[in-house]
């Protein structure tokens, strides 16, 4: 809230919310492909949290290992800018510094519900199809029905591989049986699980009954045909992955900069390699940076530390579409309606401490509440108050981050599990990358999470490179990460580190001729 009244008297030490009418805490369906094994139904709203999950602590802990982070922020900026000089999580789940096991595993696997029509989707040809039977859905044995085409195989500017051209091709229709899981998840709606192969291509999948009744699409615009699906090629045999923190690792110095992706077009792209952003700043602000041609356009940019991943077509930086899927695996991973109550009466009970409140979901479909206050003394109260009432009180499971960024401090509020590192595992398993053929790149503190998914585990292991200008906490937490020996230490600072890491990892092939802008330089 803005404007707040220095009037107005102080709230009390305890904040009653037992009279605030708050929505009814119902379970959302279970989507069809999760980017991590998440909790099985029932909902892990309606369990109790690990043990350690609330530890009695200091409401604000520290876990990146302290030191100053990205300079520059904006000294006025009143949103949270993603650039932070400071960033620290709260109430972390780890154990003697180390991460979390399993990144992202509090995020949940949901499903197609029978009868709701669904966002489009990427997968790799191994698909594993959901499906939720309300109470009103049909009885019986259920079928998934998938038609497509491939992908425009010509080359140019006029084709790209979703364009509905001559060399397309219809794909022959195929038929996946689901079987009921409903006798191993007790205390839910029929849910039906069916495993399918498809090729590269466009699908346009629908669900009926063995009957032949099918389900009646009910979207937001009126009655949908069908749930689109992308069946996404898998990657080259020699192609590789980058996962790249932006400010300070590969911006900063614009020869590294420049030399960057020089070494990338000319010695790694060939090879069908993939480059994906993964930023704390928010949407606009690094799509900014590729729209100027500070930043090459990427396969996929992840921004404010994980909530959100949109995907680049093959005509530039402004064909980028929102990945909608992951939106819903945060939204239906978290009782935001009822977090969202919570907060607003916490805020308005103590506006003489905040400058602005923004539930950012309503503004623009992020799962994410952002507080900000004027110093730390008041975030710490804040995040206080809201852990005491939301979560040891009421038992409601998200995470908070406390940041800032110029003259202001920022509690981001986000679903537990959403971070920089679930989000590259969303990505990277879209792609179809193993884990030992991708690398992570950072240097501050948020990146810590990104470097979360380095630890073996269920599809995670990723290799790693922190570049030389790492603030002292990233390098505190990789010093004691059981996956420290994956990360490089890179001497050379920025871009020209995250050169160095790939040189490590993977290996340039031979480069050309041709020398790159700094031929007096070696190459790394």
């Amino acid at each position: 809230r803005k404007g707040a009244r220095a009037e107005r008297p102080p709230p009390p030490d305890e904040i009653d919310l037992s009279s605030i009418p708050l929505p009814a805490r119902t379970p959302a369906p279970p989507s069809d492909d999760s980017s991590v094994e998440p909790q099985e139904y029932p909902p892990a709203s309606d369990s109790p949290p690990p043990e350690d999950d609330h530890a009695e602590a200091a409401p604000h802990e520290d876990h990146g290992g302290g030191g100053a982070g990205h300079q520059g922020s904006d000294p006025n900026a009143k949103d949270p800018t993603g650039i932070w000089s400071s960033f620290q999580r709260v109430g972390a789940d780890e154990q003697g510094g180390g991460p979390p096991v399993g990144v992202g595993s509090n995020l949940r696997t949901v499903a197609n519900v029978w009868g709701q029509a669904a966002c489009r989707r990427r997968s790799q040809g191994d698909i594993i199809f959901r499906l939720s039977i309300p109470d009103d859905g049909p009885d019986g044995k259920v079928v998934a029905t998938c038609e497509g085409t491939t992908f425009c195989p010509q080359a140019g500017e006029e084709h790209h591989m979703m364009c509905e051209c001559d060399g397309v091709e219809e794909v022959e229709p195929q038929t996946v049986e689901m079987e009921d899981q409903s006798p191993l998840m007790a205390g839910t709606d029929p849910l039906y699980k069916g495993f399918g192969k498809l090729s590269p291509g466009n699908y346009k999948v629908k669900f009926q009954t063995e009957e032949g009744e099918e389900e009646v699409l009910q979207g937001m615009h009126g009655v949908e045909q069908y749930r689109p699906i992308t069946v996404l090629p898998p990657p080259k045999e020699d192609a590789v992955l980058l996962m790249s923190d932006i400010d300070g690792t590969l911006i900063g110095d614009e020869d590294a900069t420049n030399e960057f992706f020089w070494i990338w077009n000319e010695q790694y792209k060939p090879r069908g390699a993939h480059l994906v952003y993964n930023t704390g700043r928010p949407f606009p602000s690094a799509h900014r940076l590729i729209t100027e041609n500070t930043l090459h356009v990427p396969t996929a940019l992840v921004c404010s530390e994980g909530t959100e991943i949109y995907w680049f077509g093959c005509f530039g930086s402004e064909d980028v579409q929102p990945d909608y899927e992951w939106r819903e695996i945060l939204m239906q991973s978290w009782e935001y309606e009822h977090i969202k109550a919570g907060v607003q009466v916490i805020v308005e009970q103590m506006a003489h401490e905040v400058n602005d409140a923004q539930y950012l979901y309503e503004m623009c479909g992020q799962p994410m509440i952002v507080i900000n206050v004027a110093d730390k003394g008041k975030a710490d109260n804040m995040i206080g108050k809201i852990k005491h009432e939301l979560v040891d009180n009421q038992g409601l499971r998200f995470q908070m981050v406390c940041s800032s960024g110029g003259g202001n401090f920022f509690i981001l509020i986000t679903p537990k599990g959403a971070s920089k590192g679930s989000a590259a595992l969303h990505v990277s398993k879209r792609l179809g990358f193993t884990p030992e053929k991708v690398m992570v790149a950072g240097d501050g503190e948020n990146d810590v999470p990104l470097f979360e998914a380095t630890v073996d585990g269920e599809g995670q292991g990723f290799k790693g490179v922190i570049v030389g200008n790492a603030v002292e906490g990233l390098r505190t937490w990789v010093g004691r990460s059981p996956s420290s020996h994956k990360i490089h230490r890179s001497l050379s600072q920025q871009a020209l580190g995250v050169l160095e890491g790939l040189s490590i990892h993977f290996p340039p092939t031979p480069p050309r001729d041709e020398s790159p802008p700094h031929a007096d330089r070696p190459l790394l």
